[in-house]
């Protein structure tokens, strides 16, 4: 499953990677990460990969680069 970001900012699992699973990855000042809709906008805002306190998900119309909600720790593999 890919991690995709709908035209209408929803966070989803796709099958097959595609337009909405395109994401820009950028290390912030603080080391952490943040994940972008490389396609999509919602009024000249990027929309960005978010997760609640209680790990749902968030619209991506409501995030932003400095929420701590879009931030994540980078792993090594």
């Amino acid at each position: 499953m890919y991690l995709a970001l709908s035209k209408r900012g929803e966070l989803y699992g796709a099958r097959n990677y595609g337009v909405n699973c395109r994401l820009k990855e950028r290390i912030e000042e603080n080391g952490y990460n943040t994940y972008a809709s490389a396609e999509w906008r919602n009024k000249k805002r990027q929309m960005f990969v978010g997760l609640s306190a209680h790990g749902k998900s968030l619209r991506g119309r409501k995030t932003r680069r400095k929420n701590t909600a879009t931030h994540f720790l980078p792993t090594m593999l």
